[in-house]
């Protein structure tokens, strides 16, 4: 199902790009990178709008967890809040298990762009004579590409630095928080110089292609990010 559902689609929209644009692979991953991200634009959308209404919600929700140490009061008080203020400390969490599926069969589709399997394609899906797998200098079917490794890993570190849920915008964690609190800002901060090390080792053990649609992927989420919040203010 999953094949049929996910892979199939995706890897026949990469053939018909690669395809419609004389055999680029470059350029194929560029466009189905976009098509990718302009169909899940609506829930990024709404992911980044609750991250920012919980960050200005923050202050509220501390002063919650100090008047309310009981914990099943203090969870029903926080829901009270989140509804009030029409936000859903979930929707991060929910864009992330929707895209799931996408992200696996892209990867999958990415690993084989340059292999031409005639049983899945569609009918009316014509595969090009020959694959470029060079695209602005770069191997997009090879591993081990330390420049799309490099600017993998940077385009992460820069996308969660920028990231409304990465921003501290009430200031330093109060020395008086909760341990709850406390363990979050550690992982947050933990996380903004992790996570790009990660991207980066990744981006070197992956096809060029793989690597390209994380950096494009992870550019169009900053600008959409600072579309949203200059809007917002």
């Amino acid at each position: 199902m999953f094949h049929t559902i996910f892979y199939i689609p995706l890897y026949n929209a990469l053939i018909f790009l690669t395809s419609s644009f004389g055999g680029s692979l470059g350029l194929a991953v560029v466009g189905l990178t976009l098509l990718v991200k302009l169909v899940l634009a609506p829930l990024s959308h709404k992911s980044i709008v609750s991250q920012i209404e919980q960050k200005k919600l923050q202050p509220l929700v501390e002063a919650l967890k100090k008047k309310y140490p009981d914990q099943k009061e203090q969870s029903a008080k926080l829901i009270e809040l989140y509804k009030e203020h029409k936000t859903n400390p979930f929707a991060g969490c929910l864009l992330i298990i929707l895209q799931l599926p996408v992200i696996i069969a892209l990867y999958q589709v990415f690993l084989s762009g340059a292999v031409i399997v005639p049983a899945d394609l569609y009918s009316f899906v014509h595969a090009p004579g020959t694959i470029h797998g060079m695209f602005l200098g770069l191997d997009m079917v090879a591993k081990g590409s330390i420049i799309l490794a490099i600017l993998a890993g940077a385009s992460q570190f820069l996308q969660m630095h920028l990231s409304p849920a990465m921003q501290n915008t009430t200031g330093p964690v109060a020395a008086d928080a909760d341990a709850q609190t406390k363990m979050a800002a550690t992982m947050t901060s933990s996380m903004k110089w992790t996570m790009p090390f990660m991207i980066m080792f990744f981006g070197y053990a992956t096809p060029g292609a793989v690597a390209l649609y994380w950096i494009l992927s992870n550019v169009f989420m900053i600008a959409q990010e600072r579309f949203v919040m200059a809007r917002m203010k």
